[in-house]
């Protein structure tokens, strides 16, 4: 009877995980899924800031007679100024990504 060879178990992990020199396009797919998740969030971010315009702004970006009165974000200023911090952060995030 012959025994199977004992594989250690780091190059069983490894290649389950696919860590072995993993191929270019391996790399990019990888690559998209970070860009591609952060861009997600910094673009909910974007959502929510744009909610905050719709009284006083059209879909096309016109705005409003109304406005003339001046903008008060519903979620109070603080909370609406940490929202355009956190969109500047994903998209430095994604900045830094691309560059390498």
């Amino acid at each position: 009877m012959s025994e199977q060879p004992r594989v250690h178990l780091e190059n069983r992990v490894g290649r389950a995980l696919d860590l072995e020199d993993p191929t270019p396009d391996r790399v990019l797919r990888n690559f998209r899924y970070v860009v591609g998740s952060v861009d997600d969030e910094a673009l909910k971010v974007w959502a929510d800031l744009w909610k905050e315009f719709q009284q006083v702004v059209t879909t096309n970006g016109m705005v409003l007679p109304g406005a003339e009165h001046g903008f008060k974000p519903s979620c109070g200023w603080p909370q609406f100024l940490e929202k355009f911090w956190v969109l500047k952060h994903y998209l430095d995030n994604i900045h830094h990504l691309c560059q390498g």
